[in-house]
C-alpha cells in the first residue's frame, strides 16, 4: 500500500471515530406527528409548563435572538434564531431529564453545569414557533458546544407553551395550586385545530368529547 493510500485510510478511520462520538437521538420519534407528540405529551413536559404558567419559576432566558424573513414559493416565510439559557434547579432538572431520554453520548458537563445554553434555528409553521427539522440545534456549556441532532421534544421544551396550555384546558387539568374543582372554571375547550399539528387537534377534540 503506497504511503498516500495508508494516510487516506487512516484520515477516514478518524473521521469515523469523530463521527461516532458526536451526540445522537437515542429515542425516535420521527414517524410521529408533531401535534401528537405535545398533546400525548410524550416529552413529558406538562409539569414544567404549569409551573411556568403559575409563575412559580421564570422561563429560560433569551440570551439572544435574531428574526428573518424570506420567501420560498411566493409566501412569506418568517424564521431566525435564538439563544436560551437554562439557568435555575428546575428549569436544569427538566433540561437534564429531556436530553438524557431522547439523546445519547451526552458530554459528561451536563450533570453539573450551573447553565446550559440551547442555541435554536426556528421556523414559523401555522403561526407557532418551531425548531427547523434539517439542521442541529446547538448545546452550549461554559466555552464548549456540541451539536445536537434535531428531535421534537426540543421544540417542545422550547416552544411548547401554547400548546400545553391548550392540552390542559381540552382535558380540564387544574393547576398545580388549584383544587380539582376548580377546572370546571376554566375556559370552554376550543374546537379549533390544536397548535403544532392539525391531526392531532381532530384527534383531541374526539378524545374531549369522548371524555
Amino acid at each position: 500500500m503506497s504511503r498516500k493510500n495508508l494516510f487516506l485510510l487512516v484520515g477516514a478511520g478518524v473521521l469515523l471515530v469523530g463521527v461516532g462520538c458526536g451526540i445522537a437521538v437515542q429515542r425516535d420519534l420521527s414517524a410521529i406527528p408533531p401535534g401528537r407528540v405535545g398533546f400525548d405529551d410524550m416529552c413529558g413536559l406538562q409539569e414544567y409548563f404549569d409551573a411556568l404558567e403559575i409563575k412559580s419559576t421564570h422561563p429560560p432566558r433569551l440570551v439572544s435572538a435574531l428574526d428573518l424573513e424570506g420567501q420560498a414559493a411566493g409566501k412569506v416565510v418568517h424564521g431566525g434564531q435564538e439563544r436560551f439559557a437554562f439557568d435555575n434547579d428546575f428549569l436544569l432538572k427538566h433540561l437534564r431529564r429531556v436530553l438524557n431520554e431522547n439523546w445519547r453520548r451526552l458530554p459528561e458537563p451536563i450533570s453539573g453545569a450551573t447553565e446550559i445554553d440551547i442555541d435554536v434555528r426556528w421556523s414559523e409553521k401555522a403561526g407557532a414557533k418551531r425548531v427547523v427539522t434539517d439542521r442541529p440545534s446547538e448545546l452550549i456549556i461554559g466555552g464548549q458546544s456540541w451539536d445536537l441532532p434535531y428531535h421534537p421534544c426540543l421544540s417542545e421544551l422550547l416552544y411548547g407553551e401554547p400548546l400545553y396550555r391548550q392540552r390542559r384546558q381540552m382535558w380540564g387539568l387544574p393547576l398545580p395550586d388549584q383544587h380539582p374543582d376548580a377546572a370546571a372554571e376554566l375556559p370552554p375547550i376550543s374546537t379549533g385545530p390544536l397548535v403544532g399539528g392539525g391531526d392531532a387537534g381532530a384527534a383531541a377534540t374526539d378524545a374531549a368529547r369522548a371524555h
